[in-house]
């Protein structure tokens, strides 16, 4: 089942083995995030920046050079990952001078924690899905990769959603407008829409099989398998005049869902 563990050596090492102590440590920390990747890989994300990799035989991959080339490298104790983690995060701060950026990458990891269960609408399962890019010929060279997943448990659909923070996030390059030509791109591919569910059904799995999910998915995998897929945005406003200007140019537009930057939870919904 596509990002699943296609064998049992690094789920057995993060269920019961040295890769536990990170699991637990991700487990308790709101800030980040675990993800499955292709190729028997789980990556650890904190807001948006890749700071771990684990591998099923390879010692796990630590934060990148350009974090701390002007500081000590952070030094992994796997039974004591706690200090790794304080310092990765602490140079990732350090290294994100865009401030714009940085509040879009803590909007995007709330809104995963906090739709988290089967008891709101949108359940997100996966931050910065990528697929093959290779197989998408005209985006070769502009990578694609969607904010989030999710599941929308009351239409029942795969929902490939982009976060857009602010007016200014909605033009250029990184626009509306290009982003939804780049899903269509990938939504027209022969393999796309079957490799996006089972990656979908293999991410729940293993999510589960770590204990990640508070609930048994034998449901969601099989309206995995039945679901729609669709893309949209979700805007989250830093005022009231932003979000009168958004639905004015693109509400009727696209897919919406609305969020208010100041609200004490990012729990998605079809109004805000």
């Amino acid at each position: 089942m596509g990002r699943s563990f296609s064998n049992n050596r690094l789920l057995n090492k993060l269920i019961n083995g040295e890769y536990l102590p990170i699991l637990n440590h991700v487990k308790n920390n709101d800030d980040l995030r675990i993800e499955m990747r292709i190729g028997n890989q789980a990556k650890v994300y904190y807001k948006k920046s890749l700071i771990m990799t684990l591998y099923p035989i390879r010692q796990p991959a630590l934060l990148a050079t350009g974090y701390w080339k002007n500081s000590l490298q952070p030094e992994l104790i796997l039974h004591n990952p706690e200090v790794y983690f304080e310092t990765a995060q602490k140079l990732v701060e350090l290294h994100k001078k865009d401030v714009k950026k940085n509040i879009e990458f803590e909007i995007q990891q709330k809104i995963a924690r906090d739709n988290n269960s089967t008891k709101n609408q949108y359940l997100i399962i996966d931050m910065e899905y990528q697929f093959s890019q290779e197989k998408v010929k005209n985006r070769t060279k502009g990578k694609t990769r969607f904010d989030l997943i999710a599941i929308d448990l009351k239409r029942n659909k795969i929902m490939l959603l982009e976060l857009k923070q602010g007016l200014s996030s909605l033009s250029g390059n990184a626009g509306i407008e290009d982003h939804f030509l780049r899903y269509q791109e990938h939504f027209v591919h022969s393999q796309f829409q079957t490799a996006l569910k089972d990656d979908v059904k293999g991410i729940i799995w293993s999510k589960s099989q770590l204990g990640l999910l508070g609930f048994n998915v034998g449901d969601l995998l099989k309206m995995a398998e039945l679901a729609e897929i669709d893309y949209g945005y979700v805007f989250a406003a830093h005022s009231e005049a932003e979000l009168i200007r958004y639905r004015q140019q693109y509400g009727q537009k696209y897919t919406t869902l609305y969020l208010d930057v100041k609200a004490n939870n990012y729990i998605l919904n079809d109004g805000i």
